[in-house]
């Protein structure tokens, strides 16, 4: 994802780049010694403001991303991937590869600017030879050259036919990897030596990480309907078993394989039709009792697919199809068909439709935290950084009122950027799961008494009144997670509330639930009945308040989150007098407090 120009996280893999004989600033990676055309080297690039070229990365990530999104072609990302690396960085020639089924090769998907004939054996290259292509993916990590020098240096065995044949001087090989497994490479190379800036290596990187990803679901989604179609030829040769019903004297019979699928035992069948429907699942007998209705009706084939209740208490699921016959005077007399075991399939089928989905879902996260991550990080990032610059060339100066206004407005931003890292901190943990919660006995009142004085310090104009009960229990937590609640609950309050509010928080003890209830109510606009759940969904926004108060989004639902995790619960309500009313519970710990 983009990150704020001056603040970007160095990727893990540039620490140990390969640096060869380039300039110690400069990250290292080799280009694939493939040989290139004959075309005669590109004029360079006029220097252009970095600002402009980080915009222009983000756009062009954004857009493969999006492109990216739609396709689940391998070649097709490759394609796109390469056409994403090449445009931006003016790049007359790059190649996609990736590593063979086998993990012996790497082996080239796409290509640019090299003729066919100059390919030879560099379209499969074995791992263990040691060229900047396979050390990228052996090594995972980035290699970059800035000259044939360099390269050359670095890899003796390559020899210089190669480049001298194509022209070939700088180049960048960066690896793609998902979860942790290199899965191929990305490269790029230029006809004049030159070298890469951090930002021309993050982008490929940034690149390359979105390739992977993509290049994996399309893997996956290979694999799932190749999985899908041996399926189904499997159940085309499987048991498929046959049943006849006498309609008119109401008795069904069926065969062996028929008994397995339901999993009942051989040679028993159901005395009647409604004993036939019991065994099918309550959501699905009005529509298989109602199509084999018709069927019989109106003459009409049957087919349906359904599912069953099998005695050990599983769910199966079947295709059913039917024909009835009728005799001289039109009327049913019987109906026959077949079933089959479509279990297999729907799993896998439910398991596709639950990937694609979860695929979905963190597209449509990634693209909203790119948004937050592009304004509500750079707002504060923008004030701090402007108002220390000022304070450091005039200081002296400035009048003391005039240095205390800034100072004033960079803390508060310092604030606000710290609430916000933590916030998307643990959304980062929820997001890969990995969001890990202690079991410490926390003393609740504590911990509000320290939230809510550097709340009051946050918001001068706005009252805090805090009432907790007397013997109030430890509750089972972590402190820090909890003094986070506590804040983006009372921050909200303030917030909503504006100045001259009072925002009331109350601590008891639920003996029965063995819980402590935490409310917090403040005078706001309160919250719509409607919007009692959605309020705690990531980056939600009420319509009402949205263009009036600022915000991210992802402070309630950090909360909820959090309140899980330590086995507790979250809701809001409109009060009746006005304003909200926000509800914690949290167990308690489960040792008797000490005093």
């Amino acid at each position: 994802m983009d990150e704020a120009p001056g603040h970007r996280r160095r990727h893990p893999r540039v620490a140990g780049i390969d640096r060869g004989l380039v300039r110690p600033h400069t990250p290292g990676v080799s280009a694939d010694p493939v040989v290139p055309g004959s075309v005669g080297p590109l004029p360079p690039d006029p220097p252009r403001p970095r600002l402009a070229r980080l915009a222009d990365q983000r756009q062009r990530l954004q857009d493969v991303a999006t492109a990216l999104a739609q396709s689940l072609d391998p070649q097709a990302v490759a394609r796109q991937v390469l056409d994403a690396a090449c445009g931006l960085l003016g790049a007359p020639m790059g190649w996609v590869a990736v590593v063979s089924d086998d993990g012996a090769y790497a082996e080239v998907l796409d290509v640019r600017g090299y003729p066919p004939e100059a390919l030879g054996p560099w379209t499969r290259v074995p791992l263990d030879l040691p060229t900047p292509m396979t050390v990228a993916i052996r090594e995972d990590r980035t290699v970059v050259h800035r000259s044939q020098l360099d390269r050359h240096a670095a890899y003796p065995a390559l020899g210089e036919r190669g480049d001298a044949a194509s022209g070939t001087e700088a180049s960048a090989v960066i690896p793609l990897s998902f979860e942790g497994r290199t899965t191929g490479a990305l490269a790029v190379a230029f006809r004049v030596a030159r070298d890469l800036d951090e930002d021309e290596v993050w982008f490929l990187e940034s690149l390359a990480a979105q390739g992977s990803q993509s290049l994996e679901r399309a893997r996956l989604f290979a694999a799932l309907q190749e999985r899908e179609e041996r399926l189904r030829f499997a159940l085309s040769a499987s048991g498929t078993g046959t049943w006849e019903w006498n309609v008119e004297g109401n008795s069904l019979d069926w065969s062996p394989e028929i008994s397995a699928i339901h999993g009942t035992e051989v040679g028993w069948a159901p005395p009647s039709f409604e004993v036939y429907v019991s065994l099918i699942h309550p959501d699905d007998r009005p529509r298989v009792s109602r199509s084999i209705e018709v069927a019989v009706r109106d003459g009409e084939a049957y087919k349906e697919e359904f599912r069953i209740l099998r005695p050990d208490g599983s769910v199966g699921w079947i295709h059913g199809a039917g024909r009835v016959k009728l005799d001289e005077a039109g009327r049913a007399v019987r109906m026959v068909g077949t079933a089959s075991d479509i279990t297999a399939r729907k799993l896998a089928e439910e398991a596709r439709d639950r990937y694609l989905e979860a695929e979905r879902e963190t597209a449509r996260l990634r693209d909203a935290f790119i948004g937050v991550v592009s304004h509500e990080l750079r707002t504060p990032i923008t004030t701090i950084y402007g108002g220390t610059r000022v304070l450091a060339r005039r200081w002296r100066e400035m009048a003391a009122e005039a240095r205390d206004e800034i100072l004033t407005d960079v803390v508060e931003e310092s604030d606000r950027l710290y609430r916000l890292v933590e916030d998307l901190l643990v959304l980062t943990r929820v997001e890969r799961g990995t969001l890990e919660m202690g079991d410490e006995p926390v003393h609740l009142g504590r911990v509000l008494e320290r939230v809510t004085a550097s709340e009051r310090t946050r918001w001068p104009e706005v009252t805090f009144e805090t009432h907790v009960a007397p013997g109030l229990p430890s509750i089972a937590g972590e402190d820090t997670y909890i003094e986070q609640i506590l804040r983006n609950l009372l921050g909200n309050a303030a917030k909503y509330g504006g100045p001259g509010s009072n925002v009331r928080i109350l601590a008891r003890e639920d003996p029965a639930a063995r819980r402590v209830l935490l409310e917090v109510l403040d005078e706001g606009p309160g919250v719509d009945e409607s919007e009692v759940e959605a309020i705690f969904d990531l980056f939600y926004r009420s319509p009402e308040v949205a263009s009036t108060v600022a915000g991210a989004g992802i402070g309630l639902f950090v909360c909820r989150q959090l309140v899980r995790a330590m086995g507790g619960s979250i809701s809001a309500e409109r009060r009746p007098e006005g304003g909200a009313r926000f509800a914690v519970t949290l167990p308690r710990y489960a040792e008797v407090d000490a005093g």
